[in-house]
């Protein structure tokens, strides 16, 4: 009898996720490898991700961002830029107050570096293919409110690549 009521309970959970969205907003620190960390400090920004589950365990997501850099010597007057537009999908690893999930997006993220050095000044934007992988944790902390925390690898295909880890962190409600 304890099994049957706990795969019923089980199951109500279950289809209670299935159609339901969330919304986060995040903050974004994200650093520079390989190549783009040649010529780019740290940077940091903005995204709103959403989410809206097709089964108990899987989500397909959609993301807007801005993150921006500084750079570094020998190119100290320039910032370069990217707005990230993607869709992609996420699987839950597990379910309750504490929900851990890895996944992955690709989309078009708009480029932008701007700045002068002491024979010109460059101003190039760009629409350029992105790839990001991640995971993250969803932790409930309230009624339909909670926190969000996730690192991901992002490449832009620029020439050469520009490559970073992200860290994000915000909060998520439950529409």
């Amino acid at each position: 009898l304890l099994l049957f009521a706990g795969t019923i309970a089980q199951s109500v959970l279950a289809q209670s996720v299935l159609g339901q969205t969330f919304l986060s907003v995040q903050y974004e620190v994200a650093e520079p490898t390989e190549n783009f960390r040649q010529a780019a400090n740290t940077g940091f920004g903005v995204k709103a991700v959403y989410m809206n589950f097709v089964s108990p365990r899987f989500a397909m997501t959609g993301s807007i961002g801005y993150t921006s850099w500084g750079s570094r010597a020998p190119f100290n007057n320039y910032k370069y830029v990217a707005i990230p537009v993607h869709l992609g999908a996420d699987f839950l690893l597990s379910r309750g107050v504490i929900a851990p999930y890895i996944g992955m997006s690709l989309g078009m993220d708009y480029v932008r570096t701007r700045g002068a050095n002491s024979t010109a000044n460059s101003d190039k934007s760009e629409l350029k293919f992105g790839f990001k992988s991640h995971i993250g944790v969803g932790i409930f902390v309230g009624g339909l409110i909670g926190v969000h925390l996730a690192g991901s690898y992002n490449i832009t295909y620029t020439d050469p690549a520009s490559k970073f880890f992200s860290l994000d962190a915000g909060l998520a409600v439950a529409l």
